[in-house]
């Protein structure tokens, strides 16, 4: 197995050619041990040792870590395996890049941790709290005599903190079980004739760590605020990723997103949402008894996808009279099809604008683990795609950790941004007076109000007996990029260069004409790289002629064994994953190899206007309102110039047509029995019919409710 990498900043010493050894040799054996215990491979040598390398001044750090010293084109080898960063305390003051060498690693690398080398004789250092820690230099240098500490070290930056109890509750603790559930360990499946394959199809440990919250020393995902495993686990995680807090949520991000906006949103306040997001939003604006007003949507027709919202459409939606000004803008950050946003600069106009800024970054947990995921402002200012971080970014994010990390499904998390602690606590600017009288305390902007109030809300959604594993799982998740997500990301963004190079030559087509990227997903009319937004390679995107095309392409990927995350009419989308392997992209190429006749762009479609008229409406009544009413059950065809009642919803993506409050149109309609026509009565949530056959059915409101609920504008 290929070591990890170690860099110290190291002030160069005659005595270097003994000492240097010395160290690598007690760092690795401490990490084995650390390792051992933690993560419980019996082999010793299964671990990666650690291999140190020393750098003599901070200006080597772009060369030892980045090809060519730019991170975007790729990592070193020493980069790609790099776990810690150790930091002479002489050189801690240091510039890379004309940037002080702590705002350097911020920018580029944030989930690295560091440590500072004292020196005795040197004048104290006050190091940040977050991802930073002091050690004497003699512990270093005699590592056998410190073992212990180097061991609790690595355990503060690395131990998953409730799996590592869990793990030992049910190895060493758990004894006769009276409480739930009722499988009580497995023994319930384990113990019958008939179920015991479906016990041993599981294994033991899935079974024994289903615990109940009446194992207290584990924690309850209701009470956050108790000091248990679980609670110290958020901390790390949220140490992690660079939070404020971090939250975890095992009923996925359709439940964050509504335990969020119920959070931050009071009755009645406009909200400004990105059109196709996911409906997981739109649920949460009927929860939270706001008012969305949505921003223009793009649709792709040659693609058949959703584009991003234009930075022009969201400085023209922001820069209203203050009185129309919406609260809140939730954006898709990172679309399904992998178009990022430039976060620096949304970010900066709904400051401007005293609006809050929730990113959905379900698809993309991973931005902030690798440098590719940045953005050069020119003059050495750099900033980062990942929506919530420590430079400049959104307030809060919400993740699917499952989507893309190693989680479990329905793992989610939380995100609240060290900028909105700020703004509750330090900042004094009259746009956002509003956020500090919601989430006040004796008169004072209070962030940990604001806590109390989220805690509250999701006890609203959580269930009362979490499944421990999930909560493990996403324990670990944040773990495994903080020690080894810069190999697993630079790895996975080769391979999917590698494969999109080899599928074009085989196709002899320019790459763009096999694979969707920025320009053909966002659409002509503006100038999409300029303005910051970028296309995430570890989203493949794969371009079939026509919907025959495409439908015979899925055919054949279905013959090979191979199941891709969504198609459209012309595209197949492949996410690529912590957990995917180089030899699948060999097993994918093969089929485009073999079907490279259907591989390339299709025609455009004169459907595009039908879409974008289908998802044009503002709201005529308040969707709380229309969701709770009663409401009456017309035929599809009758239901055009009636109010909404309920959603109907094209699955995936998930994007809703038919929102409560909306008045419905004949695109409206249209576009639902296309998709009916097309794909079936199955891809359409939300429909009542009898026996999956016409008439089709849907809830609008009676004439009587939609006068008396009237939206006010």
């Amino acid at each position: 197995m290929r070591s990890l990498s170690v860099l110290w900043l190291h002030v160069p010493e005659a005595r270097d050619a003994k000492v240097l050894p010395v160290v690598e040799y007690g760092l690795s054996d401490a990490f084995r041990d650390f390792c051992h215990d933690v993560f419980n491979v019996r082999a010793p040598l299964e671990y990666p040792p650690l291999r140190l390398t020393a750098l003599a001044n901070s200006e080597s750090l772009p060369s030892a870590l980045f090809i060519d010293g730019d991170p975007r084109k790729g990592l070193s080898e020493s980069g790609d395996d790099c776990c810690l960063f150790l930091v002479d305390d002489a050189l801690f003051d240091s510039y890379v890049d004309d940037l002080p060498l702590g705002e350097w690693l911020r920018v580029y690398l944030p989930q690295i941790p560091r440590v500072v080398v004292t020196r005795p004789g040197r004048h104290p250092l006050a190091v940040p709290s977050r991802r930073w820690a002091k050690k004497p230099l003699a512990v270093l240098e005699h590592p056998a005599k410190h073992h212990e500490r180097l061991v609790h070290l690595f355990k503060s930056f690395w131990m998953p903190r409730f799996w590592n109890v869990l793990r030992q509750y049910v190895q060493v603790k758990a004894g006769t079980n009276w409480h739930t559930p009722g499988h009580n360990g497995g023994r319930a499946f384990a113990n019958s004739p008939f179920l015991r394959g479906f016990h041993e199809a599981f294994g033991d440990t899935i079974f024994r760590t289903d615990l109940s919250v009446s194992v207290e020393s584990l924690g309850d995902l209701s009470s956050p605020e108790a000091h248990t495993p679980l609670s110290e686990a958020q901390k790390l995680t949220s140490e992690i990723f660079g939070t404020a807090a971090s939250r975890y949520v095992t009923n996925g991000t359709s439940t964050s997103n509504k335990a969020m906006l119920m959070t931050l949103l009071r009755p009645g306040e406009t909200v400004l949402v990105d059109r196709n997001c996911h409906k997981s939003v739109h649920h949460a604006v009927v929860t939270s008894a706001a008012v969305a007003r949505y921003l223009p949507a793009r649709w792709n027709a040659a693609l058949g996808v959703w584009g991003p919202v234009s930075l022009d459409d969201i400085r023209r939606a922001l820069r209203v009279p203050a009185e129309e000004r919406p609260k809140l803008l939730v954006l898709t950050t990172c679309t399904y099809e992998g178009v990022l946003y430039p976060i620096w600069e949304i970010a900066r106009e709904c400051e401007k604008a005293g609006v809050l800024f929730y990113a959905d970054e379900a698809w993309a947990a991973y931005l902030n683990f690798h440098p590719y995921y940045t953005f050069g402002r020119g003059k050495g200012d750099t900033v980062r795609y990942a929506a919530v971080n420590e430079t400049c970014g959104a307030h809060f994010s919400v993740q699917s950790t499952h989507k893309t990390l190693a989680a479990f499904s329905q793992a989610s998390m939380i995100h609240v941004s060290t900028r909105f602690k700020q703004l509750l606590e330090e900042d004094s600017s009259p746009q956002y007076r509003w956020l500090r009288r919601r989430f006040a305390l004796h008169g004072r902007g209070s962030y940990e109000k604001f806590s109390h109030d989220l805690h509250e809300i999701l006890r609203y959604w959580h269930s009362t007996s979490p499944l421990y594993p999930f909560l493990a799982a996403l324990d670990v998740a944040g773990v495994q990029m903080r020690l080894e997500g810069m190999k697993l990301i630079d790895e996975r963004i080769r391979w999917a260069a590698a494969f999109r190079k080899r599928v074009a030559d085989e196709c002899g087509r320019p790459e763009n004409q096999c694979f969707a990227g920025l320009e053909e997903i966002a659409g002509p009319g503006v100038d999409w790289r300029e303005k910051g937004y970028m296309k995430d390679p570890l989203k493949i995107v794969l371009q079939l002629r026509s919907a025959r095309a495409c439908a015979a392409f899925k055919k054949a990927l279905l013959k090979a064994h191979i199941q891709w995350e969504k198609a459209s009419s012309t595209t197949v989308l492949f996410l690529v994953t912590a957990g995917t392997a180089q030899e699948h992209f060999e097993y994918l190429f093969r089929v485009c190899r073999q079907f490279k006749g259907l591989i390339g762009p299709a025609a455009a479609s004169a459907a595009a206007k039908g879409v974008v008229e289908a998802v044009s409406g503002q709201a005529e009544v308040l969707p709380h309102d229309a969701a709770l009413c009663d409401g009456e059950l017309v035929t599809l065809e009758e239901s055009e110039g009636r109010i909404a009642s309920q959603f109907i919803v094209p699955y995936p993506p998930g994007v809703p047509v038919f929102i409560p409050g909306l008045r419905i149109t004949k695109a409206m309609v249209r576009l639902v029995k296309d998709v009916i026509a097309n794909d079936g009565v199955d891809a359409v949530h939300g429909l009542f019919c009898r026996g999956g056959h016409a008439p089709f059915f849907v809830e609008v409101l009676n004439r009587d409710e939609e006068a008396r609920t009237r939206l006010r504008r």
